[in-house]
């Protein structure tokens, strides 16, 4: 379950996006991708043409772009991963782990 969760973390960054209705001020602003928790920041150039919004801001490879970790967002992100699969293990379990009880005669 552990490996399952971490997994699901750090893929997360990559399903969830950004984003941006109207233009901004400034043109290069700071992102925070992952869920539930936000916990890789990273740092995008917005386009400087107002017809190119609403705009979705997408996760890049940490190879390919610096990015910045928060490592109790991440914990916590994990730690909800975590808690959600045991629960449904557990049900899961319960549900399908019980043993017929024979009845006395």
């Amino acid at each position: 379950m552990t490996i399952i969760s971490l997994l699901i973390s750090l893929a997360t960054p990559f399903l969830f996006k950004n984003y941006i209705v109207q233009k901004p001020t400034q043109l290069t602003q700071s992102f925070r991708f992952g869920g539930p928790i936000p916990f890789a920041e990273q740092q995008k150039l917005l386009p400087a043409s107002s017809n190119a919004y609403p705009l979705e801001v997408s996760f890049e490879s940490p190879m390919q772009t610096k990015t910045i970790f928060h490592p109790v967002s991440f914990m916590f992100s994990f730690l909800m991963f975590f808690l959600l699969i045991l629960s449904i293990f557990t049900v899961l379990k319960s549900y399908f782990g019980k043993i017929p009880s024979k009845r006395r005669q």
